[in-house]
């Protein structure tokens, strides 16, 4: 299932307004989404993708990432194009 999300997000032809993801924590490109997001071009202009994500990973140092924010053991990047 997962190598299914990966696999249309490379090959997707669309642009959204919003991008979510809430994939399991464990999975194992977990780091590599927000760079394949953008590398894929699946934001429109305004567009906005929302991560969730554990607090054991930090996306804040990404030039995309313009905020986080937490709630207990979870967390939520927001991005966009810079």
């Amino acid at each position: 299932m997962q190598d299914d999300a990966f696999k249309y997000i490379r090959n997707c032809l669309r642009a959204y307004d919003i991008v979510f993801a809430d994939p399991p924590y464990d999975l194992p490109q977990l780091e590599n989404l927000p760079s394949l997001i953008f590398e894929n071009d699946l934001l429109k202009g305004d567009g906005w993708f929302i991560f969730e994500h554990s607090r054991r990973q930090d996306f804040s140092a990404l030039p995309e990432c313009f905020d986080k924010r937490v709630y207990g053991s979870v967390n939520f990047s927001f991005f966009k194009k810079v």
